[in-house]
């Protein structure tokens, strides 16, 4: 795994302005905005104030395994760890070519950064998706409905 940092890119908002994710929905439309779609395999790791303001360090892991071993785990908590400040949350999108709907590796990922987050007491805000078509959250769906007897 190979972690890059950049300033996260400000569309459209002039320099002044910060770029804000109040909510679950604004959170997706920045990460549309910043990843758009899945071309590769990577994690990009957006960095937030707990008001929902972006901070400027944008940390992309390039290089991921299909699936998180237990090396990956532990190189994203380093990572997590370096980054890991008072006041500050985290949200994570898993980029990857392919169909929108999670694989059971993609549920491994989300899985994995939730750990990882947890044991640098990161609050983590999503995990969302970045497919080749869109970026979605990452939901589990609906348990199945039973018939009543």
């Amino acid at each position: 795994m190979d972690d890059t940092a950049s300033s996260a890119p400000d569309p459209g908002r002039g320099p002044s302005r910060p770029i804000r994710a109040r909510d679950a929905d604004d959170l997706l439309e920045v990460a549309r905005g910043l990843v758009q779609h899945g071309l590769v395999r990577r994690l990009w790791i957006l960095l937030l104030t707990p008001d929902g303001t972006l901070l400027p360090q944008l940390q992309q892991v390039d290089g991921i395994p299909v699936c998180p071993d237990a090396y990956a785990v532990l190189g994203l908590r380093g990572l997590l760890g370096r980054i890991a400040e008072p006041e500050r949350e985290i949200a994570v999108v898993l980029e990857r070519p392919g169909a929108a709907r999670p694989t059971p590796d993609d549920w491994a990922w989300h899985d994995a950064v939730a750990r990882a987050a947890r044991g640098q007491a990161l609050p983590l805000r999503s995990v969302l998706l970045a497919h080749s078509a869109d970026v979605d959250r990452m939901e589990p769906d609906p348990p199945p409905r039973t018939l009543a007897a």
